[in-house]
């Protein structure tokens, strides 16, 4: 990581600080700069940013040493205890720390001083992905008249947190889009994120439908999907519409059963699929399963709907709509996910930098609120109080923070990092056909919080119009392309997916063999997945993005 010039600006320095991280005990100088903590020893310096500390306790003096000891967990999975020799200093420290990390205003972050050191060779990180070309290299206004670019979000004001650029049905007009949305969730109509290069299938993405307990119902939502399910259906003498010539569709509702019942008392719930033509098949992805707290479960019920889109579409030539409650968090797992299976395209290094930028930052997937880049005061605690009221000042104090971040809490998720973890799956089951190396994939989720980079800090592609960050912030793939050769996988043959005799270009997940991605908790494959059986922890645990202990 090349640290910005401005933060080599000392605010604190403390001499005499032991730094303990598991088998390794060294004795430096500690610094807090402006955006970092940077402990210095003799062989080395560590850099820690601040927005990828998770959290810091300030724990009861050591009885062997009676050094003060500040216990630090980071987003990256580093954890290390920092000890230092005086009381008042140690708090000076933990005080520092609290208020140089929790910023509330995005412009704070360390992406909006950074400076390489190094000039990135890279400029065009902004500019990666254009919506209508990469809607046109799938087919869209080229190969097929049947669906069209909709200036209907230009100003953002028709969805303010989906693209400016949307691609719908030919026939259905903006003014039925208008109606359309009244149905959906903020507005999230189905629009187009994928149409196959083998079979003009399809996947759509949307948001939850507004039904609520009178099980209300959208005669232009319909007209909207039967549109969607038609666009690759051949057509009789007249223009009819011949159904019998399809396999069923598939409208995916990614939500666990939970949410989509407790939604219906909100006014929200599940597609009546009555309602819907072309024998649509509601398929549900192991609702009940994503509700259990195991992480490789978790990983394994999005790969398994992943497969069951993938087969819907390749094999089965079928469209399929995925949403689950607001069509920003799972959604953007399953499609994305797909996509990467399908198209060969998005495993090369260029494609997948499109893919993320189309299916997570563009269709405004929240990086701001799940990856918690603002007021996290909740995550420092102080257990060294003095005195007899030492637990009720501690109560007090974690009351406090949670009663004023207690939004953040519940908006704090790995969506994203799940979604790094599955592709780490894919890349260990399918070696030769990914450009892109793991190196990428650790370096992408450390980044997504250290907020060196512009590109994941905002909640929606409106919100990155606001701030301009193009302008004013660097983007995280000048930094890659910069150094491509460092995150290309060297297995890569790229002649694989042109072989049609082989699965034409087409991955089909397993997900009998998900495991623990060792080398991003900083662990040896061994340790965590030499006696693992499936779906259980390692014996030592690891603390997930969101602090959830596996």
């Amino acid at each position: 990581m090349q640290p910005s010039r401005i933060d080599l600006l000392k605010i604190t320095q403390v001499k005499d600080v032991q730094l303990d991280r598991g088998q390794e005990t060294v004795v430096g100088t500690l610094h807090l700069t402006v955006h970092h903590l940077i402990f210095n020893y003799s062989e080395e310096e560590l850099w820690i940013p601040y927005p990828i500390i998770h959290t810091v306790e300030r724990q009861p003096p050591s009885l062997q040493s009676g050094r003060h000891p500040l216990h630090i967990k980071c987003r990256d999975f580093m954890i290390i205890t920092l000890s230092l020799l005086k009381d008042g200093e140690t708090q000076d420290v933990f005080d520092s720390i609290q208020k140089l990390a929790c910023v509330n205003s995005i412009e704070q972050l360390y992406a909006y001083a950074y400076q390489p050191r190094i000039p990135f060779t890279a400029n065009n990180g902004w500019k990666i992905y254009d919506p209508i070309k990469e809607y046109q290299r799938m087919g869209v206004d080229k190969i097929t008249n049947m669906w069209r670019f909709t200036p209907i979000n230009q100003d953002y004001k028709y969805s303010p947190t989906y693209p400016r650029i949307m691609v719908v049905p030919s026939k259905i007009s903006d003014n039925t889009l208008n109606y359309a949305a009244k149905y959906r969730s903020k507005a999230r109509i189905p629009a187009l994120s994928y149409m196959h290069w083998h079979n003009a299938a399809t996947i759509t993405r949307s948001s939850q439908p507004l039904v609520g307990f009178k099980q209300a119902r959208s005669i232009q939502d319909e007209k909207l999907i039967e549109a969607v399910f038609s666009t690759n259906v051949p057509t009789g003498p007249n223009g009819e519409t011949v159904y019998g010539s399809t396999a069923a569709n598939l409208i995916v509702d990614a939500r666990p059963m939970a949410n989509a019942v407790g939604n219906v008392a909100r006014g929200a719930g599940t597609e009546n699929m009555d309602h819907y033509r072309m024998e649509s098949a509601g398929g549900q992805v192991n609702k009940g399963a994503l509700q259990r707290s195991g992480w490789l479960k978790h990983i394994t019920m999005v790969i398994e709907g992943t497969m069951a889109i993938v087969k819907s579409v390749h094999v089965y030539n079928s469209h399929v709509l995925v949403h689950c409650s607001d069509g920003w968090d799972r959604t953007s797992q399953l499609v994305s996910l797909s996509e990467l299976c399908l198209d060969p395209y998005y495993r090369t290094f260029e494609g997948f930098q499109v893919l993320i930028e189309k299916d997570w930052v563009s269709f405004g997937h929240k990086f701001e609120d799940r990856c918690g880049h603002l007021s996290n005061e909740k995550y420092f605690v102080n257990l060294a109080h003095s005195g007899g009221n030492a637990a009720t000042n501690t109560i007090k104090d974690m009351q406090n923070k949670f009663y004023k971040s207690n939004y953040y809490q519940r908006e704090t998720s790995p969506v994203f990092h799940q979604f790094l973890d599955c592709v780490y799956q894919l890349l260990c089951s399918h070696p030769t056909r990914f450009e892109f190396n793991e190196k990428m994939l650790v370096d992408l989720h450390y980044h997504v919080y250290s907020c060196q980079f512009g590109t994941f800090l905002f909640n929606s592609e409106a919100e990155r119009s606001k701030y301009h960050p193009q302008d004013k912030t660097y983007s995280i793939w000048d930094y890659f392309n910069s150094d491509k050769d460092s995150f290309t996988n060297n297995l890569y043959d790229p002649m694989k997916d042109k072989d049609l005799v082989d699965d034409g270009g087409v991955l089909m997940p397993d997900a009998t063999k998900v495991k623990y991605w060792s080398s991003l908790f900083k662990r040896d494959d061994d340790e965590v997945n030499g006696s693992i059986i499936y779906g259980t922890s390692p014996e030592s645990s690891i603390i997930t993005d969101s602090g959830t202990t596996i």
